[in-house]
């Protein structure tokens, strides 16, 4: 039986930070480019854009996550992302995706979040454990 993927753990790194505390949904995935497709392209699966979106809580902290985002729009960074609590990982560069939202809805206890896009620069590197 293959081991389930359980969202309790995981590990988010940026840039050298880690900022799995601030999430609460990471997702990696990919689509068509929509350019056109060589025969390699095609031979390779085609053309291919990966991506992360990430939704993170809102925090004006220094360290927090929003606030990395808001300082390093547009760079391109270092990244590690482990869906589980292995070492098995996913590795490349992404660039940081637009300013955050701020803000939300009124309530008592209503917590802030965002959701971010990161474009990754290449296919990202799968390591398993």
């Amino acid at each position: 039986m293959s081991t389930r993927i359980k969202g309790a753990q995981l590990a988010l790194t940026i840039g050298g930070t880690d900022y799995w505390a601030d999430a609460t949904s990471v997702v990696l995935d990919n689509e068509d480019t929509g350019a056109a497709t060589t025969f390699e392209d095609a031979s390779l699966g085609g053309a291919r854009r990966y991506f992360f979106t990430i939704t993170a809580i809102q925090s004006l902290s220094p360290s927090s996550f929003w606030n990395y985002v808001w300082d390093n729009t547009g760079e391109v960074v270092s990244y590690t992302y482990s869906p589980t609590d292995s070492a098995d990982t996913f590795t490349g560069t992404v660039k940081i995706g637009p300013k955050p939202a701020i803000g939300g809805d009124a309530g008592v206890n209503n917590e802030f979040t965002f959701t971010t896009r990161f474009d990754c620069q290449e296919e990202p590197t799968k390591t398993l454990d």
